[in-house]
């Protein structure tokens, strides 16, 4: 459960939690009507160019295996559907919304976004084969993924240079970032990407996804879906920096908890496309 004196402290606190991007919502809206075609959806894609080239580019990257190339949003939406194009645009929009804050923090904030973005990618692919798992899609499981450091990403946008020097001094220390943000702040960026994710309406579940991937697996109860994150996000961590035997033991050893099959799983990470970040 969340601590309630770390909220108290974080909603009193100086952070300034943002919208969803607007063509996320916009998307949504669509979605909702029944009326609402895959035309509509890429036509609305289309209307941002370089939107509309970052979607395409990952529409096309390896990890997608398409037969044959996506020249246009509205053949992407058709080819993929609307929940997958949703989540390229929701990728492609959020890392958008914060493209300015390397250079103002001096923090290599697109580290954050690669590792994400391969954790989406590994926990849609492992949530197809985990048959104990079933609580959310694959498309939920990849905004999950995606978003699960997303506090981390708030908390430099608002606070700045001296979180960035915060996580440093963390990682010079060999320190959790978690345990020195809470020590320091009263709070941490699972606690902020938590209220996030809140604000952006999306599924309880994905809240808790977010607010407590690392905890210990006996810990977190029947909430398995919370596990594969923490699964997905350490396997990402190990692809990024070439220990791929270190990524094949992490999903194995966890095949069993997850009801994934060992041989097909290992398969999935081949799939993987560390570009496409």
């Amino acid at each position: 459960m969340p601590d309630p004196t770390a909220l108290r402290k974080l909603l009193r606190s100086n952070l300034s939690i943002p919208t969803m991007p607007a063509v996320v919502q916009k998307i949504n809206s669509l979605i909702e009507n029944p009326e609402t075609g895959t035309r509509d959806i890429g036509e609305l894609v289309s209307e941002d160019g370089p939107l509309t080239a970052k979607v395409l580019r990952i529409a096309n990257s390896a990890y997608y295996g398409l037969a044959s190339e996506c020249r246009t949003t509205e053949h992407a939406s058709t080819i993929l559907g609307v929940n997958v194009l949703k989540n390229i645009v929701t990728q492609v929009a959020v890392i958008n919304q914060f493209a300015n804050l390397e250079a103002e923090t001096g923090f290599k904030v697109s580290d954050i976004w690669h590792r994400a973005s391969l954790t989406a990618q590994i926990a849609s692919l492992m949530s197809r084969e985990a048959h104990n798992v079933r609580i959310l899609s694959p498309e939920e499981f990849y905004v999950c993924g995606l978003l699960h450091k997303i506090g981390q990403v708030v908390m430099l946008d608002s606070i700045g240079k001296p979180y960035a020097q915060l996580l440093k001094r963390a990682a010079d220390a060999g320190a959790s970032a978690l345990a020195t943000e809470t020590a320091a702040l009263g709070f941490n960026h699972q606690d902020v990407g938590a209220v996030v994710a809140k604000r952006w309406d999306l599924p309880d579940a994905v809240v808790d996804a977010i607010q407590y991937h690392g905890t210990p697996f006996k810990e977190i109860g029947p909430r398995l879906h919370v596990h594969l994150i923490t699964v997905s996000s350490r396997i990402a961590r190990y692809l990024l920096v070439g220990e791929n035997d270190a990524a094949s033991a992490m999903l194995l050893s966890n095949c069993e908890a997850l009801g994934m099959d060992p041989e097909r799983s290992i398969q999935l990470l081949e799939r993987v496309d560390l570009s496409a970040a």
